[in-house]
């Protein structure tokens, strides 16, 4: 805990970019544009477009095309915990890993990661969008 919170980190980067971007497209009534989330964010625009696709395909967002296209907030803040954002992109491509040469010790590795996962998203799971939109910082 203690070097989590020394380091500021947020999680994995896909996770954090994607909450967010959530709270960005709960705060306007506008259109937003992906490169405008990115510049807001201080990201790669697209990599934040990637992140975008993937919460429109869980249909946490809407996707307008053209010139004046952008996204918008299409979710219930109240409805969805935090959880169901990292699991609906927790499987996606953006999640990919590359694998490691044994070194037989794997299955109590996995163990251990497991039961870390299962924690970490009953944690997730306890908390809503509307819940982080309420504590950002003014």
């Amino acid at each position: 805990m203690q070097l989590l919170l020394k380091s500021g980190d947020l999680g994995p980067k896909w996770f954090h970019i994607a909450l967010r971007s959530l709270v960005l497209l709960a705060d306007n009534d506008k259109l937003l544009k992906s490169n405008e989330i990115a510049d807001i964010l201080h990201e790669d625009s697209t990599f934040v477009r990637k992140i975008l696709s993937e919460l429109a395909k869980a249909d946490y967002v809407q996707t307008y095309s053209g010139r004046y296209g952008g996204y918008k907030l299409q979710c219930n803040l109240e409805q969805v915990t935090v959880k169901d954002i990292y699991i609906a992109l927790g499987n996606s491509a953006i999640t990919s890993t590359s694998s490691t040469a044994s070194t037989g010790t794997e299955t109590f590795i996995s163990l251990i990661i497991l039961k870390a996962e299962t924690e970490f998203q009953n944690t997730l799971g306890q908390y809503t969008l509307a819940q982080i939109v309420k504590h950002k910082n003014v």
